[in-house]
């Protein structure tokens, strides 16, 4: 699938000058390491060598292949496709995977940052709705109606994605909106996007089948897993008027119904986890839980409800876990047979874009949470302040900038147009002397 990716043409010039400064940093380093290399007396001398390349050896050699096989703003993206919170709701995101940010930074380890965009459908009646990056991973406060497009491929077929480095984001231009707030939103972003100089150019972005089905990467079952059992949960913990119910007509014991409660405030705290904690965090506290509920020697109703629920969040935690890392490992060790994969047939990639893929996978699992990728709404405390404020101050900032640009331009203008004049009336008096001295002489 092609995608149109629109970006500010000032980073493409940035990201141009950075990777030339990089490129001779590079060389450099390069020269001096096969220098130390070659001087090495014994294999004693060779091994230190390595020590003093420490960590930064995986980061210098990527950074030289990025170099050396990568334009500036290569980018790929892919879909990933979770279940929505609501009954007959799922979840698209959007990710793209821009390589300009290993020009403006050495602080990334891998081959591109990350930027997102959620689509959420209703499988029922076709609604449709998205929410872009406002900016540093925060989303829209308030979705753009997209129903009219009628699937997600006629969406990134119809609109640009316009990735905004300076903001740390990643927004979805709709070409005509419906709706006042998203009319309103339109033209307040048109605004603040100025007469600025804009690249655009076409990506490769691969399908949510392409990732579940050719690379058998299952997020979805991971994600919908979580999902199910914080539904479960928040049933089972009801509220103290349930619970008091429940209590007079089925007569529940008070040992059973504290063990219950003790085994409900685990779940909450795992769900904590699952929710605010990166996948690559998350395996031991799910191991934990697990073995202490397999290990009730006579559980409750409750105990065994939420047994094969956990059991099945292990199962596809460590499956995107270990999928992952095979992923990144394959294209760096294996790369030749990475690159034939079945998901790549039809898209124009070069290698380092489809190593860029797997490291982006991989990366996600190791540093974006379930709550960040795909639910802002289960962000925690902070994650929804930040939203409020970023959503709140982002767009008036840009718009004011945009003001303020404009009346710098017009008086830039007026103030060459003055110049030009007054220079014209200079040259005008001089020629009049001119002539007046050649008619006294």
């Amino acid at each position: 699938m092609k995608v149109k990716l629109k970006v500010e043409s000032k980073w493409l010039e940035l990201e141009r000058k950075s990777m030339s400064k990089m490129k001779q940093s590079y060389e450099a380093w390069e020269q001096e390491t096969l220098k130390k290399a070659k001087d090495a007396s014994d294999l004693r001398d060779l091994r230190k060598v390595f020590y003093e390349l420490g960590d930064r050896w995986e980061f210098n050699q990527a950074t030289g292949a990025w170099l050396a096989g990568s334009e500036p703003l290569d980018t790929i993206g892919f879909i990933l496709r979770m279940p929505g919170l609501k009954p007959n709701k799922e979840r698209y995101v959007v990710y793209a995977v821009m390589a300009y940010s290993k020009g403006l930074t050495d602080q990334f380890d891998h081959l591109g940052d990350k930027e997102r965009i959620i689509v959420e459908r209703d499988v029922k009646t076709g609604h449709l709705q998205g929410w872009s990056t406002t900016g540093h991973g925060s989303m829209d406060l308030f979705p753009t109606d997209l129903t009219k497009f009628g699937t997600l491929e006629n969406i990134l077929n119809s609109c640009n994605l316009n990735a905004q480095p300076g903001d740390h984001a990643l927004r979805l231009e709709v070409p005509a909106t419906s709706g006042l707030i998203s009319s309103m939103s339109k033209k307040l972003w048109d605004i603040a996007g100025g007469t600025k100089s804009f690249h655009t150019k076409e990506i490769d972005v691969l399908s949510a089948d392409d990732i579940e089905e050719s690379l058998d990467f299952k997020f979805y079952r991971y994600a919908a897993a979580v999902v199910e059992l914080d539904k479960i949960w928040r049933h089972l913990t009801g509220s103290s008027v349930e619970w008091a119910k429940e209590r007079v007509m089925d007569k529940i014991p008070d040992h059973i119904e504290e063990r219950d409660r003790e085994t409900l405030r685990k779940i909450e705290g795992l769900l904590h986890i699952l929710w605010f904690k990166p996948a690559f965090m998350q395996n031991k506290p799910i191991e934990v839980v697990y073995e202490e509920l397999q290990a009730e020697p006579t559980p409750t109703e409750t105990q065994r409800t939420l047994l094969p629920l956990i059991g099945e969040i292990a199962y596809a935690l460590t499956d995107i876990v270990e999928k992952g890392k095979y992923l990144k490992w394959k294209s760096v060790i294996d790369r030749k047979s990475f690159s034939k994969s079945d998901v790549f047939k039809g898209l124009d990639l070069n290698n380092l874009m489809r190593e860029a893929f797997a490291a982006a996978l991989e990366d996600i699992l190791k540093e974006h949470t379930l709550a960040y990728i795909g639910y802002p709404e289960r962000s925690t405390m902070t994650g929804k302040i930040m939203r409020v404020i970023l959503g709140s101050i982002i767009l008036p900032v840009r718009v004011i900038a945009s003001f303020v640009e404009t009346i710098r331009r017009q008086l830039r203008k007026l103030f060459q147009k003055e110049e030009i004049e007054s220079s014209s009336e200079e040259g005008e008096e001089d020629a009049a002397t001119s002539e007046e001295i050649s008619d006294s002489s």
